[in-house]
């Protein structure tokens, strides 16, 4: 797969900006509890789903979490973290592990049914285009980036033109249509054709606080075109086989359980990476099992020399203290780099991060903003 090229579908476009958006769980249960939601989508809840509809409790994959719950594991619930103790500690064929991870598919489904309903989607849409917020964030994005400092290391901004093309690929990890519905560019808030003679439709903002030293001021909005998609690697809700649980790239037996393998991520995704010209990374845990989207990402940052990253991350209660070098490093180590010295550093100089808390402003996939940022023009 490779990125469309709509520069001839539009008249006299400057150039095509390719963004790759990988989003995860965070946001799902960012929108459910918005919407007032009695359960969400985490693994925690999968499983007292599993124990009210007594499962089969010698399933090997309800076995482990029980197992981990009582010795007080971190993330004993994780489904994925499951399937690789059983795999490297227990040393259970892969092909045994299969077995049980495709009934544990199927209730996922039958779960995910009862959380993400047709009314939830229906709620978060109608709540998404009364704010507006799909095109907020769509258009408003750089006011996230409050340090002027690091908006100037953006290479974004230096190559925008006003005709210019923002091509969104959203790489949903979710199983859930709930992003999809979000950022579905409807009549209320879109318009494909809004002018008469120019095809433009949107308007674009640069540099939404006004930094010192950025290209435009913070009152101008350049009229561009916009172009979205979704992608989900992982499987869609309503398909209960295509669901993927399972480990990052893997050889041998243990590819059966390989997520990488099963999405054929190398001939659907690898293409992408070197012609992006902005990731950014949402409600992502930066698990070690999706190791080969961030390895890619490091990849494509290397290969594309005007490429950015832009890494949001919800600060816990325990983590008020965070900072973007050790963000940074979190996104590293979950590449597979935790030490290495150039990787970091290129690290430093591409990736912009986002740190912030259910009280902070925020244009970028805020479900839950009751009115725009105060950037955003009225």
């Amino acid at each position: 797969m490779a990125y469309e090229d709509f520069t001839s579908r539009f008249q006299a476009v400057p150039s095509q900006h390719n963004i790759m958006a990988l989003v995860g769980n965070g946001f799902d249960i960012q929108a459910l509890s918005g919407l007032g939601s009695s359960t969400d989508t985490r693994y925690e809840s999968f499983y007292h789903y599993l124990k009210y509809r007594k499962f089969d409790a010698t399933n090997l994959i309800l076995e482990r979490m029980e197992a981990l719950r009582n010795t007080g594991a971190e993330n004993w619930s994780d489904v994925e973290n499951v399937i690789e103790s059983l795999r490297t500690i227990d040393r259970v064929r892969p092909d045994r592990i299969s077995t049980d991870v495709r009934k544990i598919q199927r209730e996922f489904a039958n779960f995910l049914d009862q959380v993400a309903t047709p009314d939830v989607l229906s709620r978060l849409g109608e709540n998404a285009a009364f704010q507006n917020q799909t095109m907020v964030s769509f258009t408003e994005f750089l006011g996230d980036i409050e340090d002027p400092d690091e908006y100037q290391k953006l290479r974004l901004i230096q190559r925008l033109a006003i005709g210019d093309v923002f091509n969104f690929k959203f790489v949903n990890f979710n199983y859930t249509t709930l992003l999809d519905d979000f950022v579905y560019l409807d009549q209320e808030q879109f318009d494909p054709h809004p002018h008469k003679w120019s095809d433009r439709n949107i308007e674009f903002h640069p540099n939404p606080l006004g930094h010192v030293g950025g290209r435009e001021r913070s009152n101008f909005y350049m009229v561009a075109n916009l172009v979205s998609d979704v992608v989900h690697p992982h499987g869609i809700q309503y398909t209960p086989r295509s669901l993927l649980f399972g480990i990052d790239e893997a050889d041998g037996e243990s590819r059966k359980l390989s997520k990488p393998y099963w999405a054929q991520n190398r001939v659907k995704y690898a293409d992408l990476f070197s012609a992006t010209d902005l990731f950014i990374v949402f409600g992502c845990s930066l698990g070690d099992t999706d190791r080969w989207w961030w390895r890619a990402i490091i990849d494509g940052l290397r290969h594309n020399d005007d490429a950015d990253l832009i890494l949001y991350w919800r600060r816990g209660a325990n983590e008020l203290d965070l900072t973007a070098k050790e963000m940074r490093q979190r996104f590293a180590s979950a590449a597979g780099y935790p030490e290495d010295s150039n990787v970091l550093a290129l690290l430093k100089q591409r990736a912009r991060v986002v740190l912030y808390d259910d009280a902070s402003e925020r244009a970028w996939l805020n479900t839950n903003a009751t009115a725009p940022p105060n950037w955003v023009r009225p």
